[in-house]
């Protein structure tokens, strides 16, 4: 599957397409399927922190449907793993903990995202799974 790069409303950088291409074609998922992305750091938990988890979707036709980031709310017993950022481009939609903006005012919030994202994968401190979705 190609990223469809162009469907997205903010620049997306050659190596999150190359990345999310390789993991796609990794799962031996056919063309034309929807795929979600999960990238998980084993690690990560609430007390010790980590490298929050992130998942991706991709629609049939290789556009971004949404990116989330989710991070530990609150402490000890009571701590759940929440969104802390939330890019739907499919609803033209950004939120961050909860308060909601049109997706353009996270542009700049979107960029930061991916390049961190981006050094987290290169450094290999996630685990990757993709499932084909219906």
């Amino acid at each position: 599957m190609k990223i469809n790069a162009e469907s997205c409303p903010f620049r997306l950088d050659s190596r999150l397409i190359t990345i999310l291409e390789n993991e796609i074609v990794k799962a031996s998922v056919p063309d034309n399927v929807p795929v979600v992305l999960n990238f998980r750091d084993p690690s990560y938990d609430a007390e010790t922190g980590g490298f929050h988890p992130v998942e991706i979707r991709v629609s049939a036709a290789g556009s971004l449907v949404y990116v989330t980031d989710f991070s530990f709310v609150g402490a000890g017993p009571y701590a759940e793993l929440c969104k802390e950022l939330d890019f739907d481009f499919g609803l033209r939609v950004f939120q961050s903990f909860g308060k909601e903006w049109s997706i353009e005012a996270g542009a700049e919030v979107f960029q930061a995202w991916q390049e961190n994202f981006i050094s987290y994968y290169e450094m290999g401190v996630y685990q990757v799974s993709v499932e084909a979705q219906d």
